[in-house]
């Protein structure tokens, strides 16, 4: 190379950019750099950074120092990052980028349209916080900042708001990087707007409770037909063989009332059955809203009588205000059952006492019917006590029948009954309303 003219190093097209590179530091005593191109022995043409260094003079010539650096790696590293940033740029994923606090320092045009943000508001603020609302989970949230504070990956969905506070639900992929020394470099997460996906498993997962609800009572209303319906047919069938098989009239006659009272048995159940179907067909019937209170006094003066005649004593903590969700007639049915239950099981060892009060339970408003009464051995009944003609007290007018209704009318309004019980002491049944 010695003798050799700078020029026949470059390229044809880059050699003016040399020469005014080389007048610009003859002329001056300035440290510059210029990236440019020259020729290998091979005739390849390589990207170099050429640094003007120190001047000097031999017989009245000036030189120039002048480095030069191969950076064919270095371009070839940006060429990839160029191409890595023009796809993060360009997909429909979200990415950001954030330091070792969590602080968003980069963010793609994806999660700025997701968002609804603009750059200046994500850089040096924590994404997870700036999508925030009321419905986010908070153990979610918690998760992520576990994570970010342990310096460590995580794969969550959560349910987040835009700016406009628009609900999406997001799944982020937060990977953390480290360089080739095991130093944190940054958090960077990866999420897409999940929303249809999730919607559609909970539409699923709402089919599928409907599904094993449906399959549930498809099979305790066939238990049901199969029991007390062969029940019934055996005993009447029974009551024929014997009738059939005497000569004497007198005979057969005394047992007509068997007979009859085994048909009224069967009628009675088959209605039974009847309203129960009904019940489980009307699923979407319309609810309304009402005041309880004045239900309470409806079936209050209903059973006055009754009342009176049990000296059974009704107090209730409901405010006049108080509004619930229901289906007016299923209401109607659940409190003169509980009434009447109260009233029907009272304690023969002290004065009956029927306590109505209500609490606010997430979406549901909960009617607490608490007794003094005999009560109910749980560890025993509380499998059987929402069945059909389950009775546990031996009284003659008890049918087993009431709770069970009760059930299935809740049930149907997407309600539940719950008890709570002590022999000896009474009973709390409480009524779960589903304000939704």
């Amino acid at each position: 190379m010695i003798g050799l003219h700078n020029s026949k190093l470059f390229p044809v097209e880059l050699r003016t950019e040399l020469r005014l590179f080389l007048k610009y530091n003859l002329n001056r005593n300035e440290y510059t750099l210029n990236e440019t191109c020259i020729k290998t022995k091979s005739k390849d043409i390589i990207p170099v950074e050429i640094a003007s260094g120190k001047k000097f003079e031999v017989d009245n010539i000036t030189y120039l120092v002048c480095y030069i650096r191969d950076i064919s790696e270095r371009k070839n590293v940006e060429a990839k990052l160029n191409l890595l940033s023009l796809a993060a740029s360009e997909t429909t994923d979200t990415i950001v980028i954030a330091n070792e606090k969590g602080e968003a320092v980069w963010a793609n045009q994806a999660y700025l349209d997701l968002t609804g943000l603009n750059m200046e508001e994500v850089i040096g603020h924590k994404p997870g916080y700036l999508s925030k609302g009321p419905e986010t989970d908070l153990n979610a949230s918690l998760l992520m900042s576990k994570a970010i504070k342990n310096k460590e990956s995580i794969n969550i969905t959560i349910l987040n708001y835009s700016k406009n506070g628009e609900k999406y639900w997001f799944e982020v992929n937060i990977t953390t990087v480290f360089d080739s020394k095991n130093n944190f470099v940054n958090f960077v997460g990866v999420g897409r707007n999940v929303t249809q996906r999730i919607e559609k498993e909970f539409a699923l997962k709402s089919l599928l409770d409907v599904t094993n609800s449906q399959n549930n009572k498809l099979f305790n209303f066939t238990h049901i037909v199969s029991h007390n319906i062969r029940s019934h047919s055996s005993n009447l069938s029974m009551v024929v063989d014997v009738i059939e098989n005497t000569d004497d009239i007198n005979e057969k006659l005394s047992y007509f009332d068997l007979f009859k009272e085994g048909t009224e048995k069967l009628s009675e159940s088959i209605e039974y059955l009847n309203e129960i179907i009904t019940i489980q067909q009307k699923t979407n019937i319309e609810k309304t809203k009402i005041h309880l209170k004045s239900e309470i006094e409806k079936t209050r003066m209903a059973l006055s009588l009754s009342i009176k005649e049990s000296n059974i004593l009704i107090t209730d903590t409901i405010p006049d205000n108080l509004i619930v969700t229901v289906i007016p007639a299923y209401l109607d049915s659940i409190l003169l059952n509980l009434f009447t239950n109260a009233i029907k099981y009272k304690s023969p060892e002290r004065n009956a006492t029927l306590e109505i009060g209500y609490e606010i339970i997430d979406n549901y408003t909960v009617i607490n019917f608490r007794d003094n009464g005999i009560g109910l051995d749980l560890k025993k009944n509380k499998h059987k006590l929402f069945g059909m003609y389950k009775t546990f007290h031996g009284n003659e007018d008890a049918k087993g029948i009431g709770l069970f209704i009760t059930k299935n009318q809740l049930e149907a309004m997407n309600g539940k009954i719950e008890v709570e019980s002590e022999v000896g002491y009474g009973s709390n049944f409480k009524i779960y309303l589903n304000e939704k």
